[in-house]
């Protein structure tokens, strides 16, 4: 089955609708995961959505290896974070899709409530990338990095793959659309029962 509905409009990822079935490209799902969470630029949603689709009774091979190579890599960029400290930031700055703002906010945000902010940032459209490495400079507990990020990230892609599977195309669409207001509200009811309940 070739899903109707482009994710993005790049030759590239028409080519991956058609081998969608192959080991090629759940290789490079994971990949792409792994590399997301230290510093690639383009989320990994919309590939585990096609893949999803055209492999549905994978989908929860998908999602757990596909947030198992995204928390890996959040781990080598809690390292990295780690080893070179603060002078990270000037890395950051050269980087033109992160913007210093965000790395302000989320410095800021990390006095204050680091392990949530770990969750919302494995589950929720913030950076995930510049909370790995931010977690690293902070010396967050190691183990409480790697919980929180297997249970946001295995929640954001475990919803993805449960949408395009139910829905196909239209849970494509409704995800392309839609994927922000999605997970920010997700998580922040996530979040909400955390606290009251917890």
């Amino acid at each position: 089955m070739k899903t109707k509905i482009k994710i993005l409009d790049i030759s590239f990822f028409e080519k991956l609708i058609e081998k969608s079935k192959s080991r090629y490209a759940r290789t490079l799902l994971y990949f792409v995961s792994f590399i997301e969470a230290i510093f690639f630029p383009i989320p990994v949603d919309p590939l585990l959505a096609i893949l999803v689709l055209n492999n549905k009774e994978k989908y929860i091979q998908l999602t757990i290896f596909c947030t198992l190579a995204s928390v890996l890599g959040g781990i080598i960029g809690w390292f990295l974070g780690y080893i070179v400290g603060e002078e990270i930031e000037e890395l950051f700055t050269v980087i033109p899709w992160i913007k210093n703002d965000s790395f302000d906010a989320v410095k800021a945000a990390f006095d204050e409530n680091g392990i949530l902010i770990i969750f919302l940032g494995a589950f929720t459209p913030l950076p995930f990338k510049i909370i790995s490495v931010i977690s690293g400079v902070f010396h967050v507990n190691i183990l409480a990095f790697f919980i929180m990020s297997l249970i946001g990230r295995g929640l954001r892609f475990y919803l993805v793959s449960l949408i395009v599977k139910n829905f196909g195309d239209r849970g494509i669409y409704l995800l392309k659309k839609h994927t922000f207001i999605l997970t920010s509200l997700t998580g922040l009811i996530l979040i909400l029962l955390y606290v009251l309940f917890i």
